[in-house]
């Protein structure tokens, strides 16, 4: 599995199938209607998928994991990325310029768990 986008941290959002009919009408920043909202993410696009990792209690926390129809990355890191899964989730993502300090996400590391079903804290 190759790599193509890795931003931490992110902003994050997430439109269910048929909340909105197009990915461009989304923005990751600030929340919008009808959509699911977080900070301090990390996205990860490989070749087929696209993984949403967030802090937990006992570390980084694998929250989405699914593979994708299509992918248009911003050649700008804070300007939005858009992705549709190939179920007809919406998210578009954004990196914040904040630093991310104090999270666990910023040394975690995702490539060591690509192929792995486990929990990435294990």
């Amino acid at each position: 599995m190759q790599i193509v986008h890795d931003i931490f941290p992110a902003h994050l959002t997430v439109a269910a199938p048929g909340a909105y009919t197009n990915v461009f009408d989304l923005r990751s920043h600030p929340p919008m209607d009808d959509t699911y909202n977080l900070t301090k993410t990390r996205v990860v696009i490989t070749n087929t998928s696209v993984i949403v990792a967030h802090d937990g209690p006992q570390g980084p926390v694998i929250l989405f994991n699914e593979q994708y129809e299509t992918f248009d990355k911003s050649n700008v890191k804070t300007e939005d990325s858009y992705v549709v899964t190939k179920s007809g989730k919406m998210l578009v993502y954004s990196k914040d310029e904040n630093c991310g300090c104090g999270s666990r996400l910023r040394s975690w590391n995702p490539y060591k768990h690509l192929y792995s079903t486990k929990d990435p804290t294990e």
